[in-house]
């Protein structure tokens, strides 16, 4: 169970409410109670406010002083006394009522909704006291407007229900068989049931605390009464909001006989099968079940029911937030909020497990680009944690980090320097906007830095950050954290994308248009960066992953930033295209350091070029030798740069196990297509001199390029078969935007603009052969390797063991006969005139 204290009851920091006169807790506490009912149109007045304040023994004198300065202020506006014609049944308390905006509208709004109420109120008890009569029910309360004394005219009755333990789901389905039996199913909304023995509320907020210091009991007094001792920061959250009068028991006569059915084991057999029937038919109609359930709006288990697919908590709580923006931007102040401004939480939020191939290949790396932003802001004086999102289940994790830790700023800094994030995987993309508005609703101070925040800065902003970090991000970030510390606008501060307040013509705010800064110079000497925060990570869960499935263990680092060469297909939204590097004592000092401390036997160096630098690889293979450090490591490069023999025998010599080259294509004619600036006998001459070194080469393919034949696909086949590197990866051509290759297909891509996930290989615009060809196509390509490796290892060209390869061959012969016909079955699509244009602007490049 979580112990933190609720949103209104961390103590407050002292310089804030004080930077306008007038304002202070008692201020600040005012403002919070007038925004959160405001986001329902419902003025207070004094009494009513001093009900909901969070202040404890709030003084009457105190608080009218208060209200008199925040009038004084213009923040909040007074109504003394209600006209007769806005209230004719004299419903409502003489006033003076007090709101944020548009009092007199508001009054008479509440007037027509606190009638409407009074009248319905009956029938809302007498529906409560039925629920009562349902076998397992134990307790019923109102919650919702009407428990507040309004009802719109679209309005439900809302029920908080507890039932009997072990025969929650039983209940539920009574309940909702009666639902539907009733004149109007909509009116009675019964979607949150716990059981008497899960009466300690997790979610800890002001909506939590509004809806269960302000329900009201129907029938189960006794137990409503433990809800509330169980749950006494409700009491401190909202200390003059009393739990009120009980409306009377319900008779429970039916309850007996119709309970003894379900009586026994068979009754608990009967509920856990009603809970997994629920659960799949709740997962065929709501397709956003998993984020909905990660972020408490929905919630399916032994002890609650709670069926909220409009996640309407989490929405009131962002536009609660909303609104104290607007006032702090109106009345140029801070408001407390509850948040602790020293703490810092950074995040990822590239879930490996979102992506099954990768969850599958078990070689998950640490979030670098996510620890080096940590360890910026350490620098900058703030209390650090990490949610790292790779090994989480879901995004569950990051709403416990910031409900139990209340930080002021959340910064989502994606991993720059692993090439998955480029992609812009679906599921990460709305598991990343979910925890920007999750962050938002509790109060914090949110940044974004990832590749997809900075091609779609608008649906980040949206979604509640303040401000997006485009391009190379520690300096923007170290001078935002600055301005966000002082008060001081983001205009001025290079490489970010902000939405800027703006005051309408009413005195509320607005955001305007995303305004973008110019982009920051990218960093020259990478030796000053401070290390990741290493410290912050579970190397633990790492290594167990890593032994388990490879037996050894490996860490990731980067030596260089940046690649200058101009592949038109190859994104590079972070780093670009200038080329700086780390000395190699700084990057042999870190591999020590990592050795020493976490004991990896391998290491991943994610530089999109190893070791450009002259002489760079040969002076970080001399201090691996000097320093006697054993680990192996894997690199990318390119076949040009590495023709030296020097360079290889260095490589060899500090401890390369395997290089992953781009060849991409067997195909010289769409090598130049993509401007890649190899050719393919630079291929060919490389793999067996890795090979003769004791290392292992990798290639990148990727198959669908515009203008690719049948005959290009063969040649690459021919290439990776006659070769046979020890991995490949196979992907499809993949637009990634602000590429050139994207701006060139922009008009040829459909209504898909980015995969679902990692093994998709979606062709997202006209190929020359249909997606279900390329997915083929890869399994095949995949096969016809691994015979050929097979015939090599029986024919002595390559180790390995003959019965092992004779069992490939018999595993494999019908699947690549098969394989082989479906692709030749396969005729080329129609649209050539897409796929023409963009070669003829490929070979005009």
């Amino acid at each position: 169970m979580n112990n933190m204290l609720p949103l209104a009851l961390i103590p407050a920091n002292d310089d804030i409410g004080r930077s306008i006169p007038g304002m202070g807790r008692v201020g600040s506490a005012i403002l919070r109670v007038l925004a959160y009912h405001d986001l329902f149109r419902h003025p207070l007045t004094t009494a009513e406010i001093g009900h909901w304040i969070d202040l404890p023994d709030m003084e009457p004198a105190a608080l009218a002083d208060g209200l008199d300065r925040l009038v004084a202020l213009g923040l909040v506006q007074r109504l003394d006394g209600v006209d007769a014609a806005l209230d004719p049944q004299w419903i409502l308390p003489p006033g003076p009522f007090f709101a944020l905006a548009e009092i007199a509208a508001r009054v008479a709004r509440r007037a027509d909704t606190a009638a409407r109420a009074r009248q319905v109120m009956p029938d809302a008890l007498a529906m409560g006291r039925s629920l009562m009569r349902i076998p397992f029910v134990r307790a019923v309360g109102i919650s919702g407007s009407l428990s507040k004394g309004v009802m719109a005219a679209d309005g439900d009755f809302d029920y908080f229900i507890i039932a009997q333990p072990g025969r929650l789901w039983i209940a539920r389905t009574l309940i909702q068989w009666k639902v539907h039996r009733l004149p109007d199913p909509d009116l009675l909304c019964a979607n949150y049931l716990v059981d008497a023995d899960t009466l300690d509320l997790p979610l800890r907020d002001p909506f939590t605390a509004v809806e269960t210091a302000s329900m009201i009991p129907v029938a189960g007094t006794a137990l409503l009464d433990e809800l509330h001792s169980r749950n006494k920061w409700v009491a401190k959250a909202r200390p003059a909001a009393l739990l009120p009068a009980p409306a009377g028991e319900a008779a429970a006569f039916p309850r007996p006989w119709a309970e003894t059915l379900f009586a026994g084991p068979w009754g608990g057999l009967i509920d856990r099968a009603l809970l997994h029937l629920t659960r799949y038919w709740v997962r065929r109609k709501v397709p956003a079940l998993p984020a909905l359930e990660a972020r408490g709006a929905m919630q399916m288990t032994r002890h609650v029911a709670k069926l909220h697919t409009r996640d309407w908590r989490n929405r009131i709580l962002r536009s609660y937030q909303d609104t104290l923006d607007r006032l702090e931007n109106k009345g140029d102040m801070l408001i407390d909020r509850g948040v602790d401004r020293s703490r810092l939480l950074v995040a990822s939020a590239f879930f490996y497990r979102f992506d099954e191939k990768q969850w599958r290949a078990a070689q998950p790396y640490p979030p670098l680009g996510t620890l080096y932003a940590a360890a910026v802001a350490r620098q900058a004086g703030y209390n650090v944690s990490l949610f790292d999102a790779g090994l989480a289940e879901n995004e569950r994790g990051f709403v416990d980090l910031v409900d139990g830790e209340r930080p002021g700023t959340v910064v989502i800094y994606e991993d720059g320097f692993n090439y998955l994030t480029k992609m812009c995987l679906t599921r990460m993309r709305e598991a990343a906007l979910g925890m920007v508005s999750l962050a938002r609703a509790r109060g914090a101070k949110v940044l974004v830095s990832s590749s997809d925040a900075a091609d779609h800065a608008d649906l980040y902003l949206a979604a509640g950050a303040h401000a997006v970090i485009k391009g190379e991000g520690e300096a923007t970030l170290r001078a935002v954290l600055a301005a966000l510390r002082e008060g001081q606008p983001l205009d001025g501060i290079e490489g970010i994308i902000h939405a800027q307040p703006m005051l309408a013509a009413t005195g509320e705010s607005k955001l305007a248009t995303p305004v973008a800064t110019p982009r920051r110079a990218v960093l020259r000497d990478l030796d000053a960066l401070p290390r990741p925060a290493w410290d912050l990570v579970d190397m633990e869960a790492y290594r167990r992953i890593w032994r388990q499935a490879h037996g050894r263990f490996s860490l990731n680092i980067s030596t260089t930033r940046g690649c200058p060469f101009s592949c038109n297909w190859c994104a590079k939204p972070i780093y670009g295209s200038r080329y700086n590097s780390r000395s190699p004592e700084s990057v042999v000092d870190e591999i020590a350091d990592l050795i020493a401390a976490y004991q990896p036997d391998h290491f991943w160096i994610t530089d999109d070029i190893f070791g450009l630098k002259p002489g760079w690889i040969q002076r970080f293979a001399e201090l691996v030798q000097q320093r006697a450090l054993r680990f192996s490591y894997t690199i990318q490069s390119r076949a040009d740069l590495l023709a030296k023999a020097d360079t290889l025998e260095a490589l060899a010599a500090s401890g390369l196990d395997t290089v992953w080259i781009g060849a991409e294509s067997g195909s010289q004619r769409i090598l130049d297509a993509m401007d890649k600036g190899i050719t393919r006998a630079q291929i060919d001459a490389l793999v067996p001199r890795i090979r003769a070194l004791g290392m292992r080469s990798a290639f990148f393919l990727q198959f669908g390029y515009p203008g690719e034949t049948r005959a290009d696909i063969d040649r690459t086949i021919a290439m990776v078969t006659g070769l046979l590197p020890d991995q490949i990866g196979i992907s499809v051509s993949y637009p990634l935007p602000g590429t050139v290759f994207y701006e060139r297909m922009r008009a040829a891509l459909g209504e898909k603009t980015n995969w679902t996930h990692s093994d998709d290989l979606d062709l997202m615009f006209p190929g020359a052969y249909r997606p279900n060809f390329y997915r083929h196509l890869h399994r095949y390509v995949h096969r016809r390797v691994a015979w050929a490796r097979a015939v090599k290892v029986l024919r002595g060209a390559l180790p390995g063991g003959r019965l092992r390869a004779l069992s490939v061959l018999a595993r494999q012969a019908l699947p690549l006969a098969l394989g082989a016909l479906r692709l030749r079955l396969e005729k080329p699509r129609g649209d050539a005139p897409v796929m023409a244009a963009a070669e003829t602007a490929g070979a005009a490049s």
